[in-house]
């Protein structure tokens, strides 16, 4: 294949891989169909099957890929020894980052997490031992575990903090833009960022650290 329609192909198949990312965000892998993806991508429907067998493998190869950009900060904490707030706080800085770039990545991981036990998207996830979700829960709950023990946070039930932080991260950039009265016109400005970042540290320390 030559230098030209290789590069053509990838174009294709990322511009299907922004546009399926931005469809599942905001209506779920139930609620868009391969049809709709192809109409807004430019394609027909036949197209799309070039790229991908169909709509699960390319739920799956967003979902993986949206999740593999968050594990880019959250791999720090793994190396985190011994456990400090500040290696979390700064993590936390890089996410209010990544999510005020990327508001879908948000959207979709809300989507994904509160989708039925039974969807599709959950069964391939819940089936695979090495899929990037398992490395993101075991990261953050192996930090708040040595944490725990070093008592660089309270004593604490770490399930029911590992959701909490999920909250808090994932729940201002998923709603901020449907919720203009509350989050504002430009929730992703330089101040919003500033704002988000002194608050949410502020929020964990009281979660992890203050009783």
């Amino acid at each position: 294949m030559s230098a030209r329609p290789a590069r053509k192909l990838e174009s294709s198949r990322e511009k299907i891989h922004d546009t399926a990312l931005r469809l599942f965000a905001r209506h779920g892998f139930e609620g868009v169909g391969m049809q709709r993806i192809a109409d807004e991508v430019g394609l027909h429907k036949s197209s799309l099957f070039h790229h991908y067998k169909g709509k699960l493998e390319l739920a799956t190869e967003v979902y993986e890929a949206c999740i593999r950009r968050v594990l880019v900060p959250i791999r720090d904490l793994a190396a985190d020894q011994p456990p400090r707030m500040e290696t979390l706080f700064d993590v936390l800085d890089r996410l209010v980052d990544h999510f005020s770039d990327s508001p879908d990545d948000a959207r979709l991981l809300v989507q994904v997490m509160t989708a039925p036990l039974e969807d599709d998207v959950r069964q391939d996830i819940q089936s695979d031992p090495d899929h990037p979700v398992v490395e993101f829960f075991s990261t953050v709950w192996s930090w708040l575990e040595r944490a725990k023990r070093s008592g660089t946070v309270r004593a604490l039930n770490i399930r029911q903090a590992m959701f909490n932080l999920i909250g808090l991260i994932l729940f201002y950039p998923a709603a901020a833009e449907q919720e203009p009265d509350i989050a504002g016109t430009e929730p992703f400005s330089p101040s919003a960022r500033g704002h988000r970042k002194r608050e949410l540290r502020a929020m964990v320390k009281g979660l992890l650290v203050e009783l």
